[in-house]
């Protein structure tokens, strides 16, 4: 059965639309039950916009790049890569003079290990200097766009913030997207660092 040109029109414009319509999560970060953050994150095409407060991070999802928020340059995945590479060999060197309590953790995170274990809702990482506790479901919706936002990210915080190695994050990240899980809740326990918080992130879909 031939369409009239104007159904054909109506047809693409709404196949455009769908393609382009954004994702939108609101995220609430959390310090042993304290709220830390709310993060309002968008995903449209190939851009991704975080926005905390009065900051704005941005994200090119094509390109695979991150905007540095002082200086506005863009920041590629290639350079996120050579800089971890740079920060391991230098941290590797340095191991001898980082308190015995935490060295095992520092080394662990240069080269991180998980157990895996999984259930309809539940996935878990653990490995006694880190352990992630992953409430997720079977993903509705492609989650390619969000992969790569938060692959970019990890590599961002591990960068500007100088806390933690991407390394742990970036395991974690690769077997969500491996079995094509979205994140709602995860939950990070950090034994191999006395006395660190545990660390609880919410994600929830706006409203549209």
């Amino acid at each position: 059965m031939r369409h009239s040109p104007l159904l054909a029109l109506v047809f693409a414009i709404f196949t455009v639309t769908s393609q382009v319509r954004a994702q939108e999560y609101k995220i609430n970060l959390k310090a042993n039950g304290e709220d830390i953050a709310f993060i309002d994150l968008s995903i449209r095409g190939n851009t991704a916009i975080t926005k905390v407060g009065d900051m704005t991070e941005r994200f090119d999802l094509k390109n695979l790049r991150w905007q540095h928020d002082e200086s506005k340059q863009w920041v590629s995945l290639e350079h996120c890569e050579t800089w971890a590479k740079q920060s391991k060999e230098k941290t590797k060197k340095s191991t001898v003079s980082v308190p015995d309590q935490i060295r095992p953790f520092v080394l662990w995170s240069l080269a991180p290990t998980f157990e895996i274990a999984a259930t309809d809702t539940i996935l878990t990482l653990t490995s006694g200097q880190v352990n992630y506790k992953i409430v997720v479901e079977k993903a509705d919706q492609d989650l390619l766009g969000y992969f790569r936002y938060a692959r970019l990210n990890a590599y961002k915080k591990a960068m500007t913030e100088g806390k933690l190695p991407p390394f742990a994050e970036l395991l974690v990240i690769d077997e969500l997207e491996r079995r094509k899980l979205m994140p709602r809740s995860i939950e990070i326990q950090i034994p191999g660092i006395p006395g660190a918080p545990t660390i609880k992130m919410l994600i929830a879909n706006k409203k549209q």
